[in-house]
């Protein structure tokens, strides 16, 4: 998936660029070394990490991709290799490891808290569901908050949405999950989503929850095709393949940005991202995204730790500073707050919208718990009906 990866390496390569023409870390010039693998491919995504770290003698990774469902082998190796991994999302490992703050020692994400987004994202739902309420758009009135979950069938997807399912059925006798559908593999998302949409219809859901971007998109256009219209909320699809690769069916659909920011932020840190992607790429602000914003987050990250060190630059010292983080503002996302027993970073996001092949802001930083509420954006779709 070259055209996701490829502009989160050249994000993390402007940044290197722009370290490296002031001089370094602490006159230290820092070198990005690219390593592809296919994504889901767990033996090829080991013997990728195996390159970098006995062929290459990278110091650190920093992975900011977002898919890292075959990621699993290859975080038990860079863990007892003891080699710093900085991430953008931790969709890999057991249960035990994709939801819980058990990460790996060597492991710090930088993203919103799976605990903390699945009470936003439920907050979010209901607040659609009682728009489309009052507009009479719903096709099932009788039960407005009965709601469908979808997601690929991977252990973090699976949990993710059983957590949905915990915090959305809590909020009333109403409130209910009434099918879940889970996907075997990607490419089942292509043959056989129609029949999952087929489901989810027939238990007469008024909404559908989507635990992944990649079920979201395909699942939007199966529902298209059934003329099956409601409100979707799904997990951090904010790139191009929710947009290029889905078109109008997608039109309406709600998602978050990850806690990684919004393009459209004035503060220093995102003029100066704007001027690094000008600087080296003819068209580099093109591709202002979660993939793009999360390079640049990751590397920020890499580069405060480093600094810190000075001249005593270890890769324990390095993972110990970035998994200590207290109130991190990187001035493009959320504040990163991290630790020990806390590598995933953050506690907010913001909900953006797919329209017309576009993404717009929808709201503030919202926080679990808080007050789900709607701004106006100019050329969204109001609530998607």
């Amino acid at each position: 998936m070259a055209e996701l990866g490829r502009p989160v390496y050249r994000s993390t390569q402007a940044y290197v660029n722009m370290l490296n023409a002031r001089g370094g870390i602490n006159g230290r010039k820092v070198k990005l070394i690219l390593q592809t693998a296919c994504t889901n491919c767990e033996a090829e995504v080991l013997l990728a990490a195996k390159a970098l770290v006995e062929q290459k003698g990278v110091f650190a990774i920093v992975n900011t991709y977002m898919n890292t469902y075959g990621l699993g082998p290859a975080l038990k190796y860079l863990n007892e290799k003891k080699v710093p991994l900085i991430q953008g999302w931790s969709g890999t490992g057991d249960e035990s490891m994709t939801w819980s703050n058990a990460q790996t020692p060597w492991s710090v994400y930088f993203t919103i808290r799976n605990d903390d987004a699945v009470q936003m994202w439920a907050g979010w739902m209901s607040l659609v569901n009682a728009k489309w309420q009052a507009a009479g758009k719903l096709p099932n009135p009788q039960h407005p908050y009965w709601v469908a979950t979808v997601s690929l069938d991977v252990s973090m997807d699976r949990y993710r949405a059983a957590e949905f399912k915990k915090v959305w059925e809590s909020k009333g006798s109403e409130y209910k999950v009434v099918s879940q559908q889970y996907v075997a593999a990607q490419e089942e998302s292509v043959t056989r989503m129609d029949s999952f949409i087929a489901a989810m219809k027939d238990a007469k859901a008024n909404a559908v929850f989507s635990a992944s971007n990649v079920t979201m998109v395909f699942g939007m256009q199966a529902a298209a095709r059934q003329s099956w219209k409601v409100p979707w909320v799904t997990k951090s699809a904010w790139g191009r393949a929710a947009t290029d690769n889905c078109g109008p069916p997608c039109s309406g659909a709600f998602t978050d940005n990850n806690g990684w920011g919004w393009s459209g932020i004035d503060t220093p840190q995102m003029r100066q991202y704007y001027a690094a992607m000008r600087a080296y790429y003819s068209d580099g602000v093109k591709y202002a995204d979660t993939q793009t914003l999360g390079g640049w987050i990751g590397m920020m990250g890499f580069e405060y730790a480093a600094t810190q060190l000075g001249a005593d630059l270890t890769r324990k010292g390095l993972i110990s500073k970035v998994g200590n983080l207290k109130g991190f503002d990187t001035g493009v996302g959320a504040q990163i707050n991290t630790s020990p027993t806390d590598h995933l970073g953050m506690g907010q996001f913001m909900m953006l919208q797919i329209c017309k092949n576009e993404f717009h802001l929808v709201s503030d930083w919202l926080s679990p718990g808080g007050a789900m509420k709607r701004v106006s954006s100019k050329g969204d779709c109001g609530w998607g009906y």
